[in-house]
């Protein structure tokens, strides 16, 4: 439980230094380093997606064998190269020479392939919930440095800095003696997780087909529904060791339930606090859009998709953990589901060129609905743990719904940014309060999740006494 509740702080860290650091960024570079910056992500997001050929293994691996750390980190290293000529070579398209930069994009590379954090998420949760908060504070403290040098380099600097804590806590060697080995173990999997990147490939899709229905208008509002949505950050950050923990265990059951209510405690208050109160979200996002009744109500519909998301989060990694093979191939359970995703790319097209071009924005969170809520319903056909439908997923769609019924808070949207986050602080505690009291109700898990907490505080305050 200490881990799960560092993990939850460490989330709540990150929203809240997210925030800091992109109002710093976005605010005090000049267009021709945002302009960089954005074509840096991109060539890191290709570096990665090739790393990931062996990074996705991980916890799994690690799981079973301990050992493997240092083997599969050497392995991990070469494809990190491969990557980092990939981002490279990307970079040289946009005519960007230069040698710091290639230099930063390597050094972050090499961290993210770094075994660390994987490792300590499966073995020692406490101290990776722990160095999450560190660098949620780095971060913070990133932000600040960056007001005073506003340049690319002291950004990437600062997002170097924040990936580093893991790799200074658990230093281990790599070990290229069986890199070669290893790394031929590993694209074993390579079906299954090139399977993985088309269905990334698939949202891309997706993006182009609202820009091509609703123009620029719709991407931009969607951006904004994005930045909303990142309320769910504390449950992000439980996620791997929700996954981890469920990996060492034989039975997958007890662990997917309780951690499971755990992560949707989270989204519940997230969305209970969008379904009721998008104008407060509103006034301290983006306040030029509070008059925008579009944006509005669609933030409320996305409400629903974003609860379904976190279902089809906690039930993917739920399919994942019941596998027990460290490399999983096309031939494996958790494989199936992916066929269905990028089998109904096609059906979902026309539909969603349809929702955008005639409901816009609305559209494109109906549409987002449709496609988790399909995602779900594949992914339960395939595990074993059917109990969570009934004791996770309908609890908290009911719980989210029932906030409806509450009255309504007239309270003024403030556009300053302290009276902006005290307005939703306070509805959050109203309808987030209200829906995680009904869950609570509903879900024998989040109920044993409330006992336990409660059993350990009462520990606690007599130990003090």
């Amino acid at each position: 439980m200490r881990s799960r509740l560092l993990a939850i702080l460490s989330g709540a860290l990150s929203l809240l230094a997210s925030l800091i650091f992109a109002l710093t960024v976005s605010r005090r570079l000049p267009p021709e380093d945002l302009a960089l910056l954005n074509i840096f992500n991109s060539a890191y997001a290709i570096g990665t997606s090739i790393a990931s050929y062996i990074t996705a293994w991980y916890p799994r691996v690690f799981a079973k064998d301990p050992a493997a750390y240092q083997r599969y980190f050497a392995a991990g290293l070469v494809v990190g190269f491969l990557g980092w000529a990939s981002g490279v070579l990307y970079l040289l398209l946009y005519q960007t020479f230069d040698l710091l930069i290639f230099l930063l994009l390597a050094a972050m590379l090499a961290l993210y392939v770094t075994p660390a954090a994987a490792y300590m998420s499966v073995h020692r949760q406490t101290r990776a919930a722990a160095l999450g908060v560190v660098s949620q504070f780095i971060k913070i403290v990133g932000a600040l440095f960056i007001r005073t040098h506003p340049t690319v380099y002291t950004t990437l600097l600062v997002n170097l800095l924040v990936a580093l804590p893991p790799f200074l806590a658990f230093r281990k060697k790599p070990d290229f003696k069986k890199w070669r080995f290893t790394l031929k173990e590993a694209l074993y999997g390579a079906s299954f997780q090139t399977l993985t990147i088309l269905t990334t490939v698939g949202g891309g899709l997706y993006l182009y087909m609202a820009y091509t229905a609703g123009g620029g208008e719709v991407l931009y509002l969607g951006y904004l529904l994005f930045q909303f949505s990142k309320m769910v950050y504390p449950a992000l950050a439980l996620a791997p060791l929700m996954y981890g923990s469920m990996l060492l265990e034989d039975k997958v059951e007890r662990r997917a339930l309780l951690d499971g209510a755990l992560l949707l405690y989270v989204y519940i208050i997230a969305s209970a606090v969008m379904l009721n109160t998008p104008a407060h979200l509103i006034a301290l996002i983006r306040p030029q859009e509070l008059a925008n009744e579009t944006l509005a109500v669609a933030m409320s519909l996305n409400a629903f998709a974003l609860l379904m998301s976190g279902i089809f989060l906690h039930i993917s990694n739920v399919l994942l953990a019941e596998e027990k093979k460290p490399i999983l191939t096309l031939r494996d359970k958790a494989a199936k589901p992916l066929y269905f995703d990028i089998g109904l790319i096609p059906l979902y097209m026309p539909l969603f060129f349809y929702l955008v071009s005639s409901h816009g924005v609305v559209g494109l969170v109906a549409m987002w609905i449709v496609t988790s809520a399909v995602g779900v319903a594949v992914r339960l056909h395939y595990i074993y743990t059917k109990s969570v439908l009934t004791k996770l997923y309908l609890p908290a769609i009911i719980s989210l719904s029932s906030t409806l019924v509450l009255p309504h808070m007239y309270i003024e949207p403030r556009t300053s940014v302290g009276e902006a986050f005290l307005n939703v602080f306070i509805h959050a505690v109203y309808y987030g309060g209200f829906a995680a009291f009904v869950f609570t109700l509903l879900s024998q898990p989040a109920r044993e999740i409330i006992r336990s907490a409660w059993q350990r505080a009462c520990v606690l305050i007599n130990s003090i006494r």
